[in-house]
């Protein structure tokens, strides 16, 4: 494979990544988010619903507890424990791509030379092995829904180089 093919792969595949990661970085978000919302309700219900109590003891000590459960185990789910991670995580995989990208216009240009190439590739490349060693551990989940619908959002950026989904698939 030649330097200019293993770029395109590069750019092609570093977009991909950057928008699967933002879908999932956007799901680790809203989670947390619902779950801060939901004990935040009821850690606010429970100082001011002494007339809940009275009415549904039972009902509001299972609430309580849901709530104190959640609290306890909010720092062992790894994606929200772990969400400036991927939030780097993105940003990394956005940041290749748009250095990739920035190469790749040259090269559509005919502004380098193979070397020239080459030499903009390696530093690209040494910059991203570097950086994604912080990454080793990190693990994004493969989920059908998410694959979807990134997929469909990878097609629509990948017209921009004047690629369509019959010829991407």
């Amino acid at each position: 494979m030649d330097i200019t093919h293993r770029i395109w792969h590069e750019l092609v595949t570093s977009s991909y990544q950057a928008i699967y990661s933002s879908i999932y970085n956007s799901r680790i978000r809203n989670f947390s988010d619902r779950l801060n919302l939901f004990t935040s309700i009821v850690t606010s219900a429970s100082v001011g619903g002494w007339a809940i109590w009275d009415e549904y003891p039972g009902l509001w000590g299972v609430i309580i507890a849901l709530s104190q459960l959640v609290n306890i185990a909010k720092p062992y789910i790894s994606s929200i424990r772990d969400y400036e991670l991927y939030h780097e995580m993105q940003m990394h995989y956005q940041e290749l791509h748009f250095e990739l990208d920035k190469l790749w216009l040259q090269i559509s240009m005919g502004r380098l030379t193979t070397d020239e190439i080459a030499d903009g590739y390696e530093v690209i490349y040494q910059k991203y092995f570097d950086l994604s060693k912080k990454f080793l551990k990190t693990r994004v989940p493969f989920n059908n829904t998410m694959e979807e619908k990134a997929m469909k959002e990878w097609n629509k950026y990948l017209g921009k180089y004047g690629i369509n989904e019959e010829k991407n698939e």
